[in-house]
């Protein structure tokens, strides 16, 4: 009875996921964002510093107010190009930030996890 069990809760566990979206990978949890910084803003920055394996940015917003919450995502082609400008940028002064404001860059834990769509997406919080 428990492979039989066992086996019921695989064929379970194999249809939820393939009902459930993959984690994206080479996506950058951006921190410490000041309220004029845009998309547009952070794209040029990115681009000025030689990263164009950007995709897409995202800001958060506050849903109550609409206002930015002071943080966002940075989606790049690739998890490697992702990661690789994380180490590169990290603590380096954003261009044209005034005032002057470093990068706070981490990478989000779906690579640990094996892109495991039951375990959690974590981000660090930079305080």
């Amino acid at each position: 009875t428990k492979l039989i069990l066992l086996d019921s809760l695989l064929q379970e566990s194999q249809y939820t996921c393939s009902k459930m979206p993959r984690v994206k990978e080479g996506v950058l949890w951006m921190g410490g964002l000041v309220d004029y910084m845009s998309e547009k803003f952070l794209l040029n920055a990115f681009k000025s510093l030689g990263e164009d394996d950007v995709e897409k940015i995202e800001i958060v917003k506050n849903k109550f107010t609409g206002e930015a919450a002071g943080y966002g995502f940075i989606y790049f082609d690739s998890d490697a190009s992702a990661l690789i400008a994380m180490h590169k940028l990290n603590g380096k002064i954003i261009p044209n930030s005034q005032p002057p404001v470093r990068f706070q860059l981490n990478h989000s834990s779906a690579q640990a996890s094996g892109n495991n769509p039951f375990s959690e997406r974590e981000y660090s919080i930079w305080v």
